[in-house]
């Protein structure tokens, strides 16, 4: 009877031990790092320790005076790691240097790949053959180097004391992981001035085309500039990515290659980063992409132990500011006269006011929230109120441009327009030889003044150090505004012979667009015993170091914008064969200070209205070029992006290639106003690369099998599209041919960055 009772007495005992027992059991099951919005354990998962590794080392061993050689696929493989001496040693002779050591292991590999007795192996051999123990062929192409990042790190660490206080709390109230906080490590090491040659700015380096969906970028402000307005798009872009993807290492990894592209790779091989890594293949899910949560994870752990790794830092003292959000527009110079500040520390305060608010060209924008040093002012509130009323202003300054044409002359355009040299050498960048180049966007005053009757003489006066012959004819299109005398003086001749060579009887039906047969220029610069070609947006060639390459130009550049070139003969030394091959180029070191601003992407094709009654209804055609897109067109246009999309029967996924024809209706705004906005969207882009990068020389080279715009723009540097263009102009660089010859413009920083 006892033990009955007792057997029942344990029954409760016994259900409980095993109803704990399964949830035990089930809770074991439950990942460590469960994923949620706001807390995730950023721990190094056994797949991805090998990367990590790696980048810890870059972080805290490398400094920038050294580059690893390593296999780009399988990190844990380090061939040698380089010295590539102090700074004075310049990035040519740097470059040289790698390059060097990477052939000669691409020859030890590409050597084991054809060796059978693998017995047999001198002592390098051996020591890569121990490392890889197969796959040498592919190993070789797989040779990559990457600089040490220490210096940086640390004076990333350094900076990042102005700005983490604050991130953290965005971070904190967006309900995001506060670890978030140390991507610009991965992304510029906190460098306020961050720039890439991909056009991605600030310390969270936003793309123009990802920043637009968050922040102000604009010809005057550029809120990806700001390291504050930045972080509040970054936690709204990370946020996003977590809904969407349901996975940190998915969502962090989408920051760098999109959201879209993670999506796909989920949907193919599930949410493990890991395994996406190893097996998604796509042309734009390359090395940086594969690494950027690796990178994250390593820059995580070196910035928590950042005393053991470097013990001497000091992180600067946080920034303190207060702010306010102006109701008016109004100019830089009555911000200066009413609060006391000099533009340098206006331009400190608030680094989203881009070049044009600062140098008074533009005014500080309505709606723009202005800085100032905490320790200066306790509020700028009563400051702005007494700005008088003449002081404030209820639009922007416009833009004007001109498109330079031939004959052009920065004596006569500053006649015609009422202005000096002097204001449109400083406005534009123009250098100390004043050189201006057909197709050049120049930014003109916004004072109008009609044009005087000796402009044109000016204008087309010539220089005593050219000489202008005419040859052969070409074929010109018929702009806006155009007529036979304005055509003619263009090319050198009269309106009699262009109507004689084209058959016109009634000097008034030109219209745009019209095909017309034009004499052909050769101007040659007897000066510098150097070939300029006068029309398009190539460069002129200056005396230096002078690299020659064959191209042949008769069948691939039509003398429609292109003049026939033709050589200079060199007295000391000249190759006859190479003039009868084709035509000898001769490519500098461009290494001139007005080079780097000269060089000109071509001027896109206006606003064109097809006929009477397009014009009517205001439905104007624009040909697509580089960098825009619909959302473009509808805020030029200030339409919705649906409406642009009904007048040309797209789709949402629908995709517009560059020189396709979009109509856009002209029914809220002008087109006039629509290309002033146009023209500031590229006249940014423009001027941001050419503010950080310059074109050091030009190679040219014939076009490989299967080769892409995309793979020719990515090679070394990212070239931007447009850039690449503007050497090709007559080329239409989607549809390269095999073999056909193609200028590649290479680039460098024009100083040494710490992004």
């Amino acid at each position: 009877m006892a033990n009955k009772l007792t057997f029942k007495s344990l029954i409760p005992l016994l259900a409980f031990v095993f109803f704990a027992g399964f949830c035990t059991s089930a809770v074991a099951k439950i990942p460590k790092n469960v994923h949620t919005l706001n807390e995730y354990d950023f721990s190094i998962s056994p797949d991805l320790k090998s990367q990590v590794d790696f980048w810890k080392k870059i972080y805290s061993e490398y400094t920038t005076d050294y580059a690893v050689i390593h296999d780009a696929r399988n990190l844990d493989i380090i061939y040698e790691v380089v010295y590539l001496g102090d700074k004075t040693l310049s990035r040519r002779a740097r470059d040289r240097k790698l390059k060097k050591v990477k052939n000669k292991y691409k020859t030890i590999l590409r050597h084991l790949a054809r060796k059978k007795n693998k017995t047999i192996l001198t002592g390098e051999e051996k020591r890569v053959h121990d490392m890889l123990k197969g796959g040498f062929y592919l190993a070789a192409k797989n040779i990559r180097s990457q600089i040490g990042q220490k210096d940086r790190f640390e004076r990333g660490i350094h900076r990042s004391g102005r700005y983490m206080e604050q991130i953290r709390k965005i971070f904190r109230d967006y309900g995001l992981p506060e670890d978030l906080s140390v991507l610009p490590h991965v992304e510029s090491s906190f460098h306020e001035g961050a720039y890439s040659s991909a056009g991605a700015a600030g310390i969270w380096q936003f793309t123009r085309g990802t920043g637009r969906l968050f922040m102000r970028v604009r010809y005057d402000v550029d809120e990806r500039r700001d390291p504050i307005f930045s972080t509040y798009a970054a936690a709204k872009l990370l946020k996003s990515n977590f809904k969407r993807l349901q996975s940190w290492p998915l969502a962090i990894t989408a920051y760098n290659h999109g959201t879209q592209g993670m999506l796909r790779a989920k949907r193919k091989f599930g949410d493990n980063l890991g395994n996406i890594i190893k097996n998604y293949k796509s042309r734009t899910f390359g090395f940086a992409s594969r690494n950027f949560y690796a990178e994250f994870l390593a820059a995580l752990y070196v910035s928590k132990n950042e005393k053991k790794y470097f013990p001497n830092v000091t992180k600067a003292k946080p920034v303190k500011q207060v702010s306010m959000r102006f109701d008016d527009y109004v100019h830089i110079s009555t911000i200066m006269k009413r609060f006391g500040m000099s533009r340098n520390e206006i331009s400190q305060s608030n680094p989203a006011l881009r070049s044009p608010v600062i140098s008074g060209q533009k005014h500080i924008p309505r709606g723009f929230v202005f800085k100032a040093p905490a320790e200066r002012f306790a509020s700028l509130t009563p400051l702005y109120q007494k700005i008088s009323s003449a002081e404030k202003f209820n639009r922007q300054i416009r833009s004007k441009y001109y498109t330079v044409r031939r004959g052009d002359t920065l004596s006569g355009l500053a006649l015609r327009f009422g202005t000096s040299v002097r204001q449109l050498k400083l406005r534009n960048n123009i250098g100390k030889r004043n050189r201006i180049y057909v197709g050049k966007v120049l930014k003109l005053p916004t004072k109008k003044t009609r044009r005087s009757r000796n402009t044109f003489r000016v204008a087309k006066a010539k220089s005593p150090s050219q000489n202008i012959t005419t040859s052969n004819t070409g074929s010109y299109r018929v702009r806006r505004h155009d007529n036979l005398t304005k055509i003619a003086r263009r090319f050198n001749t009269n309106s009699a012979e262009l109507a004689r060579l084209n058959r016109i009887k009634n000097p008034n039906s030109l219209y745009p667009g019209q095909t017309l047969m034009v004499p052909e220029i050769v101007v040659v610069a007897e000066a510098s015993n150097t070939i300029i070609d006068s029309v398009g947006p190539e460069p002129t060639i200056t005396p230096g170091k002078i690299k020659t390459a064959k191209l042949d130009l008769k069948s691939k550049i039509s003398p429609a914008k292109h003049l026939a070139i033709k050589e200079i003969p060199d007295q000391k030394s000249q190759n006859k064969s190479d003039i009868s091959d084709g035509v000898k180029v001769q490519l500098a070191s461009l290494n001139s200070p007005e080079y780097r601003m000269n060089t000109n992407r071509p001027a896109f094709l206006p606003v064109k209205f097809t006929s009477g009654k397009h014009k009517e209804t205001g439905m104007g055609e624009i040909t697509v070029d580089f960098d825009e897109t619909i959302s473009h067109y509808a805020e030029w246009a200030q339409l919705s992006i649906g409406e642009v999309r009904r007048v040309n029967n797209l789709r949402r996924s629908s995709q517009i290639p560059v020189h396709a024809i979009i109509k856009v209706p002209f029914t809220k705004t002008d087109p006039e106003k629509f290309e002033e906005r146009r023209q500031e969207f590229h006249k940014g882009i423009q001027e941001d690369f050419f503010s950080n990068y310059r074109v050091s020389k030009l190679v040219v080279r014939k076009v490989k099998k299967g080769e892409t715009l995309w793979e020719i723009c990515n090679d070394n540097n990212f070239i931007p599209y447009w850039l690449l263009h503007s050497y090709n102009p007559e080329k239409d660089i989607h549809t390269l041919a095999l073999g056909e010859p193609i200028v590649i413009p290479i680039i460098t920083p024009i100083k040494a960055k710490d992004s």
